[in-house]
Formats: C-alpha cells, sequence, structure tokens
C-alpha cells in the first residue's frame, strides 16, 4: 500500500510551546553560509545568519554572524571562484577572518566572485 503521510504541509513548524520557530541549536545542520561577491562593492548574493561582510583588503573579507557560535571549535569550509582557495585567517564566535588566494600562488590574494562559507556547529 501507500503511505497515507505521504506529504507534509506546514507554514511554520512551532517550539513545544507554540510561541515562535524550532531553533536550531543542537542540530547538525549548517549554523552559517553565504555566497559573497567580493569585488567592487562587496554585497551578499545569498547568506544564511551572516550580519554583514566587511572588505578589509584585495581578497580578505570579515563575516560578522548575526547570531555567535558557542565557541571558535566549528568547522568552516569555503570555496571561491577562478581556481582559488579559501584561508581561514581567524575564527571567531561571532565573526570570521578569511581571504581568497590563487591555488598557484600563496603570496596573491585576489578578489572572487562568488567567495562562499558554509560553518557547522552550535551557537550560543
Amino acid at each position: 500500500g501507500t503511505c497515507p503521510l505521504s506529504e507534509i504541509r506546514v507554514t511554520t513548524v512551532s517550539d513545544t510551546a507554540g510561541t515562535g520557530p524550532v531553533t536550531l541549536t543542537k542540530q547538525h545542520a549548517p549554523k552559517v553560509w553565504c555566497d559573497l561577491d567580493g569585488t567592487g562593492t562587496i554585497a551578499f548574493d545569498g547568506s544564511f545568519n551572516c550580519a554583514s561582510a566587511t572588505d578589509n583588503a584585495t581578497g580578505d573579507y570579515t563575516i560578522a554572524y548575526t547570531n555567535s557560535m558557542s565557541d571558535t571549535h566549528y568547522s568552516l569550509t569555503g570555496a571561491a571562484s577562478n581556481r582559488r582557495v579559501v584561508v581561514i585567517i581567524s575564527k571567531g564566535t561571532a565573526n570570521s577572518n578569511l581571504y581568497s588566494q590563487d591555488h598557484n600562488d600563496s603570496t596573491n590574494e585576489a578578489d572572487a566572485d562568488p567567495f562562499c562559507i558554509q560553518i557547522c556547529g552550535d551557537l550560543a
């Protein structure tokens, strides 16, 4: 036979009190992600839990989180256009400083579009 619960449609998944949405605090899902246009005047093309992006220098960005991470022991992965690699300069609970580097030249930072990161870990 067929399963009678083959489709679930909801507007909001509420917390147990019914007062708000479920908070992703201890689930294993990305807590921060962004697709940043890191060229010219930088801007998010898409993001989740990102408060702002700062252009520190060529290919050097700071991504601030809307909701902080519980500690700095989270997993951060990144990718950038034109065969560039994403290098972690520092990871904080409220932001990360990263840069886009040409994979053939460790001294050549370069702006990237897209410049993408994803973070998994626990929110504060």
